[in-house]
């Protein structure tokens, strides 16, 4: 029920100011109207009434017949005749200056005493007036007009008076046919309203003004943080969006791209052409003018079957070579077999520099030596590990440590199968060649009695245990927290990622790393990965 309430108050919120406008209106309407109607109709009626009273007053012989101070029934009923076909008239009163009436629309009031309202001084009167209120049942509103002589003095007067309570009843008649109007409008509005809310709430899809507003901010929040850059623009090439990461490509300011046409920021860029072709297009190579190397997806926006614009996602093909070469630890077996490789190539000069001298058997006796020394540390690694490519990985390590002036050893009781489940095999390469070295630069960056490093791989029927030791200067107790951050390095602003990747794959495989450190002594890195049973 509340679900459906919060759906429908777009809605509610629509047809209520909707409906408040209508009816505000209507009424507003309806006040002037009847005011204008009123004011005017009472003009007409007092200006009616006047030259009625004016007209009755001045018919012939009207003074004989008050100068006279007679009833003559055949004149008062040639005036009767005459005077009805006078229209909206309600009552008509004759009377001398006593108040004696001669004519009155009520016969039987013929011959009685007019009773003359108390605020009307007829005697002081000489021109016809009005008296009487306004609209409402029982109010008479009437016109005097005074009967003169030729000599000008007042012999009577006539008194012509209209029932406002008709009035009353036409002004309600209208008021009626206006609120039927006004409920049929209402009703129109109400109608014009849900309308008007089902094509809001479609273009919205289907989401309340707060949500959509919520989810835009969010969403809006989500493309600022990506690393990839995002770039839309309109169907006329003009760019409507744009976020950090495309700024930091551009080298500009978000003011200064809005708004701008696409070619004049990329010339190269065919983005455009999306609004001709409604194609995607992956994988498009630009080069910026400061030499990056970017990779491109096109991707056109479409409504209702219409282009109207396209967004490019933009990525640093050299972050991008790199990430992947960190995470499938490709990069480290190249480095590993380079190491292995030009450390062979180092025995062989010296082995032919020997023969050279005519020294054959102490070439021999070094080759014998050497022999058994790779033997040794070959035959170790092979025993214990039986995956071929972290096999790899650690011979050439070790050939990369012996460059360095480190010595790398694997421990006793080091075991891991192949093919184990724990782990892929990319992933424990990407940990092992990251963490070992590391160990490896900072024991070369410094000046311990004895360099080096320490491999302990342990595979278990309940958990897969790696650990990389060396006797380096260790870490400081308030960088351990940082150095799984990414970027953050002690060496230099291009490094910090190799942590913060192992970081990324103990949490993705629901491992654990743990850290042990003391200054001057060396540090030890603990990754524990749980089987699954």
């Amino acid at each position: 029920m509340k679900k459906k309430l919060e759906e429908s108050s777009l809605r509610r919120q629509i047809f209520s100011i909707n409906i408040i406008v209508i009816i505000a209106t209507i009424l507003l309407t309806l006040v002037g109207t009847l005011f204008i109607a009123l004011y005017q109709n009472n003009k007409s009626l007092e200006n009616s009434l006047l030259s009625t009273a004016r007209g009755v007053s001045q018919t012939p012989l009207m003074e004989v017949q008050l100068e006279l101070g007679q009833v003559d029934d055949v004149y008062w009923a040639m005036f009767d005749e005459s005077i009805s076909q006078l229209q909206g008239i309600d009552s008509i009163v004759v009377a001398n200056m006593d108040g004696l009436i001669y004519y009155h629309s009520d016969e039987k009031q013929i011959g009685n005493t007019y009773q003359i309202e108390e605020d009307v001084d007829i005697f002081a009167q000489r021109e016809a007036f009005i008296t009487g209120g306004s609209v409402g049942f029982g109010v008479m509103k009437s016109a005097y007009a005074p009967v003169v002589s030729e000599d000008g003095t007042l012999l009577g007067f006539v008194m012509v008076g209209i029932d406002m309570a008709h009035v009353t009843k036409s002004v309600t008649q209208y008021a009626i046919s206006f609120g039927v109007v006004a409920i049929i409008v209402l009703i129109l509005g109400g109608l014009l309203s849900f309308k008007l809310s089902d094509r809001i709430k479609r273009l919205m899809l289907g989401y309340e003004p707060e949500v959509l507003l919520g989810l835009f901010r969010q969403r809006e929040e989500i493309l600022e943080t990506l690393e990839e850059g995002v770039l839309a623009i309109d169907k006329h090439a003009k760019v409507m969006f744009s976020n950090k990461a495309i700024e930091q490509m551009l080298r500009m300011k978000k003011s200064e791209i809005l708004g701008k046409d696409l070619h004049e920021l990329i010339p190269n860029s065919s983005l455009d052409r999306l609004l001709t072709s409604k194609r995607s297009e992956y994988n498009i190579p630009y080069t910026f003018s400061h030499n990056e190397r970017i990779l491109a997806h096109h991707m056109p926006i479409m409504e209702d079957r219409s282009v109207i614009g396209a967004v490019a996602i933009l990525r640093n093909r050299t972050e991008v070579t790199k990430l992947a070469n960190d995470l499938t630890g490709a990069q480290h077996i190249v480095e590993a077999m380079r190491a292995y490789t030009h450390e062979f190539m180092n025995k062989l000069h010296v082995i032919g520099g020997l023969l050279h001298l005519g020294e054959a058997e102490k070439a021999e006796a070094y080759i014998m030596n050497v022999t058994a020394v790779q033997r040794q540390a070959v035959g170790a690694i092979m025993r214990s590990i039986h995956d071929p490519s972290v096999a790899a990985l650690l011979l050439g390590k070790t050939s990369r440590c012996s460059e360095l002036g480190v010595r790398m050893t694997l421990a006793e009781g080091s075991v891991l199968k192949d093919g184990a489940n724990v782990l892929p095999t990319d992933a424990m390469v990407t940990i092992l060649g990251n963490l070992i070295e590391n160990a490896a630069e900072a024991l070369n960056l410094s000046v311990p009695k004895a360099k080096e490093v320490i491999v302990t791989i342990k595979e278990s029927d309940t958990d897969l245990l790696i650990c990389v030791e060396d006797t380096g200067p260790g870490i400081a107790f308030d960088l351990k927290e940082k150095i799984f951050e990414k970027g953050f390095s002690t060496k230099s602003a291009t490094r910090g990622t190799g942590l913060s990747i192992v970081s990324s794959i103990v949490d993705a495989y629901h491992g654990s790393v743990r850290v042990e450190s003391e200054i001057g002594h060396g540090t030890t890195f603990w990754v524990r990965f749980p089987k699954e049973h």
